[in-house]
């Protein structure tokens, strides 16, 4: 290439750019305080020769560096942005990293590796008057032992009972690999077992795992010749394929109340405790008993029947843990109460254990007032952001009819300031009215009930007007029944049986006016009613260092009142069907984690509607509030709110439209670290890429559609892809997220290279505000 002057001005800023990234990726690190002229640890790095799953490999070496000696663990803090700081180093010395391989090895037969070989060295790099020590570890673990045959015997044979009725919820299973923590967690579940069980004493001291290898027959003397070579044969091929036997057996009796089952007699509650002293409250107690159970209390604050209706800890049975637990987790959730503690009294020589159930009251009642600040970049209406200002009013009572029914009053009064000759451009009021009542409240009891960790019934009603001046105004009202309870699996589940809302408009000649500029305006602003029933699961659970969380939403309307023509002649019905599956999935490691999200929704607007005129139409679309859009600090980062999609179609290109379809596939992928501190604010970055988009199910009978319709063979098309970073500002409570994307590939370019990395500029990206992650 011949040498011009923009060449040369290319590569400068070139080489500006690429220490820039070096400067990023690398910071700066500062050391100080070393023990000049001695040498200092500086670096200790581990190189582990094992074809192990990246996950599992990495998950490995975190375990032996944390095995490291004190000396040889290389800690930095962080000073700043982006600036690293090394104080008082350790003088290096030889017997530290002879103790590490120690360390090392006691892991590696932790986890099952019983050929492992471990070797270090070191080198020194001489800077100005510091000497840096570098140690290297190489660790070959060999080959993991693996499980052979999992038994158990127990000399009381209820407790081998227990044990081999439970066989099925064991962890272990032949061929697993061999480590301590699996042991361990073994013994733990026989234990909780025998604590279900009346067993309230036993303790991990009277249980124990046996190993057993096929070597330690061979120490036996009087071993027979020929069984001996074929022991000998054996281990051989074992120490090419270990394997190990492991019986979980019991400890002698030198504790014999260990042994022995209990069960309730006594259990007595104090629902108003305090925890702060109050000397108002009255000395006098009241008592209140039926079938062992009393409640003894100070102030009448609370039904007697309530009480005894949520204990799960009944007198006469066997005494259980899970029931000590659950009852205790019921009145905790409960709002009525600020803490609540169970104390348990064993009677060794009557084989029985009375309950104190301690509750502290919360405050009963609660008063606030908050005043909220917002910016509107997403109005239809006008072309400019809008500055909402809005005052908060809280009610609370959090013991309603003396059985902990949590009663929410809210007023909110709202406006947003005009920049178009208006000072105020919007009103908004609203009322809020929530119920929540700890038990299913229902016209049938509930089967089983009482096995659930908690059980509750939330009602709630709202209404609300809004009033964008000389434009439109809009009443709705929304109404809701719904029953929430975790099963005993954990897992979390919410069905409302009625839901309705109704939306009501009222137009000006402004409004139709816009409507003729606007595509889809009309759709957006409609009147509707629902009357739907919906199901949510939620789902979460950890395996090491990866967590996961699943929900699954299921709605529909319509399904029974829209047999009604007059639902739709007077409030025009939406019938409709919905499923939603989003599903997250986060790894942690020491100072960063990854984190996945996949979300897939589907509507189905289906039957017949009326118009005005009582003529049979059919509706197209899902209702606007009840449809998919993407764009946004919580969707695909490099659009706006609403304002991607649907599919590759153009049709609403260059207008100021929300964009709203039936069906949405969206998958986020963020790496995120940490950068330092500044003025004490946590400071975090995120790489992200969000890879989605929206599209309808069919063009609605407008062929200008049909690039926006879903269609397989046309996904990879369509599908939009966004990258960026972000800066994140963490005060623990909450964090303010500031993020920039880009578009990597934008559908509406999809006639060129498929729409990748059209009209990218450096300085020309999405910025989002956010608070708190995006998932």
């Amino acid at each position: 290439m011949p040498f011009t002057k923009n060449n040369y001005i290319r590569t400068s800023w070139l080489r500006v750019y690429g220490y820039a990234l070096l400067f990023l990726v690398t910071g700066c690190k500062v050391i100080k305080n070393y023990p000049s002229p001695q040498p200092f640890v500086y670096k200790t790095t581990i190189k582990l020769d094992a074809k192990l799953p990246s996950t599992d490999r990495a998950n490995l070496i975190s375990k032996i560096e944390n095995q490291l000696s004190d000396s040889l663990q290389v800690r930095y803090s962080k000073k700043g942005f982006l600036k690293k700081q090394l104080d008082r180093p350790a003088v290096f010395d030889t017997s530290y990293a002879v103790e590490s391989v120690r360390y090392i090895n006691d892991l590696l037969r932790a986890y099952g590796y019983m050929y492992g070989k471990i070797s270090w060295d070191s080198s020194i790099t001489k800077v100005e008057d510091q000497k840096r020590v570098t140690t290297t570890f190489r660790v070959n673990p060999g080959k993991v032992l693996r499980l052979d045959s999992i038994g158990f015997d127990f000399r009381d044979s209820t407790l081998q009972t227990l044990v081999q009725n439970s066989r099925k919820e064991s962890t272990l299973k032949k061929g697993d690999p061999y480590s301590n923590e699996k042991i361990s967690a073994e013994i733990d579940r026989m234990l909780n077992v025998f604590r279900d069980n009346g067993y309230l004493k036993i303790t991990r001291q009277d249980v124990y795992a046996e190993v057993d290898t096929i070597v330690a027959a061979l120490i036996d003397p009087g071993l027979d010749p020929f069984e001996q070579i074929r022991l000998l044969e054996e281990v051989q091929k074992r120490r090419e394929n270990p394997q190990i036997d492991i019986i979980f057996k019991q400890r002698g009796t030198e504790n014999p109340e260990h042994l022995q089952q209990y069960r309730f007699r006594y259990i007595r509650f104090y629902p108003d405790l305090s925890i702060v002293a109050d000397s108002s409250i009255s000395t006098n107690k009241d008592t209140v008993s039926r079938r062992n159970i009393s409640v003894i209390r100070s102030r009448d604050m609370t039904k007697p029947s309530f009480l005894f209706r949520n204990n799960q800890m009944i007198p006469g049975n066997l005494y259980r843990q899970k029931d000590v637990y659950r009852t205790n987790n019921v009145f905790q959730q409960m709002s009525a109460w600020q803490q609540v503690g169970i104390d348990l009294f064993p009677v060794d020589s009557l084989g029985v254990v009375d309950a104190d159930v301690n509750m502290y009251l919360a405050k009963k009642q609660n008063i606030s007032v908050d005043v909220e600040a917002s910016r509107n970049a997403t109005d239809l209406i006008t072309t400019t952001n809008l500055f909402g200002l809005a005052l908060n009013f809280g009610l609370q009572d959090r013991n309603l009819s003396k059985q902990s029914v949590l009663a929410s009053t809210n007023f909110r009064f709202g406006i947003e300031l005009g920049n178009q000759g208006r000072i105020i451009q919007t009103f908004q009021t609203s009322i809020t009215q929530s119920f929540t009542i700890p038990k299913f409240v229902t016209p049938f009891k509930i089967p089983r009930e009482r096995r659930l960790q908690s059980s509750r019934t939330l009602l709630s009603a709202s209404g609300s007007i809004t009033n964008l001046r000389d434009f439109l105004r809009v009443q709705s009202i929304n109404t809701a029944i719904g029953y929430e309870w975790t099963n005993a699996k954990n897992r979390n589940w919410y069905y409302s049986p009625l839901n309705v809302e109704y939306v009501r408009l009222y137009k000006t000649d402004s409004f139709y006016k816009q409507a003729a500029i606007i595509p889809n305006l009309e759709n957006f602003y409609n009147d509707g009613l629902i009357i739907s029933q919906y199901l949510i699961l939620r789902n979460a659970w950890a395996r090491n260092k990866k967590v996961y969380n699943l929900k699954i939403q299921l709605e529909e309307s319509g399904g029974i009142f829209g047999n009604f023509k007059q639902f739709d002649l007077k409030a025009r019905l939406f019938r409709f069907a919905k499923a939603d599956i989003d599903f997250r999935h986060y790894i942690n490691k020491r100072n960063t984690s990854w984190a996945f999200r996949f979300f897939v929704g589907l509507g189905i607007p289906y039957g017949k509607q009326y118009d005005s005129l009582g003529n049979i139409i059919t509706e197209p679309n899902l209702p606007f509030f009840k449809s998919y859009f993407a764009g946004g600090p919580s969707s695909m980062r490099a659009w706006q709110v609403r304002q991607l999609g649907p599919g590759s179609s153009k049709f609403f290109q260059g207008t100021n439209t929300f964009r709203f379809a039936d069906f949405q596939l969206e998958s986020n992928i963020e790496y995120r670290f940490p950068l330092g501190t500044l003025f004490g604010i946590n400071l975090k970055s995120a790489f992200f890429a969000d890879i989605g988009n929206i599209w309808y199910r069919n063009n609605q009978g407008n062929p200008a559609l049909d690039d926006g319709v879903f269609r397989f063979k046309n996904l990879y098309r369509d599908i939009a892809v966004a990258g960026g970073t972000s800066l994140r500002l963490d005060f623990n409570y909450f964090m303010i997220r500031f993020d920039w994307a880009y578009k990597l590939k934008d559908p509406l370019f999809a006639e060129q290279q498929n729409g990748w990395f059209q009209n990218i500029n450096l300085l020309k990206g999405q910025f989002q505000l956010g608070i708190n992650a995006p998932f």
